[in-house]
């Protein structure tokens, strides 16, 4: 299945789509869709869905700005683009101008941080092996992706963890989609929601979605 052949997958499920519990939660996860597969009347639905549903405009510009360590930059900046028109008004955060040392020291103690509680035990795994293939490789991963990014404030790792198993699950990069099924769970999002999101997007998510599917019986056999 194509990324077209997914977007028309998704539009057919947003028409039913009529939430009751975890609302900004399953909102945002259909909007992490539509920037995977960076379809531009589904990137506008799901913008329209938060102002219906009163989701915060600043919870999906936070998805937007974490969609590039699993996207790349060329989604970011399509998803960015229509969130622009959507929300011409929203004020963003930030500035431009050199890196201060205090940026730097706590990017690197927030990721380490962070990385160490969405691994959990398997941490040291997971520095390890990464050290191995290259040490420049995990020194980013924890000051670019947990510290500068994952660590920001505005918006609860659980839901940025949804969002990104959402990203893997579409994407079906089995490795990291695992990772992050465990690391859902292990900064507190429940069994319940983790498998209603599953659930509700992976009915165009393809090979994606049954590869979760297998996952969380697996990790049900862990707990």
């Amino acid at each position: 299945m194509n990324l077209n052949e997914k977007a028309d997958a998704f539009h057919e499920l947003l028409e039913g789509f009529k939430p009751e519990e975890f609302v900004a939660e399953r909102v945002l996860s259909f909007f992490s869709a539509a920037v995977t597969v960076a379809d531009r009347n589904l990137l506008v639905e799901t913008l329209h869905l938060g102002k219906k549903y009163q989701v915060a405009p600043s919870w999906y510009y936070e998805i937007i700005l974490q969609s590039y360590l699993f996207l790349g930059f060329p989604r970011m900046l399509t998803a960015a683009d229509f969130f622009d028109r959507e929300f011409p008004d929203f004020v963003r955060p930030g500035h431009i101008g050199p890196l201060t040392l205090e940026e730097t020291n706590r990017w690197c103690d927030e990721g380490l941080a962070l990385c160490r509680r969405i691994y959990a035990h398997n941490y040291e795994l997971l520095k390890n092996r990464v050290e191995r293939l290259a040490p420049d490789i995990f020194r980013w991963m924890i000051i670019e992706g947990y510290g500068k990014v994952l660590s920001r404030p505005q918006l609860d790792i659980k839901i940025r963890e949804l969002s990104i198993v959402v990203m893997l699950m579409i994407e079906n990069r089995e490795k990291q989609l695992y990772s992050h099924l465990r690391g859902a769970l292990n900064v507190g999002v429940t069994v319940p929601l983790l498998r209603t999101v599953i659930d509700e997007i992976g009915g165009a998510a393809g090979e994606g979605y049954l590869n979760a599917r297998k996952m969380m019986k697996k990790l049900d056999g862990l707990r």
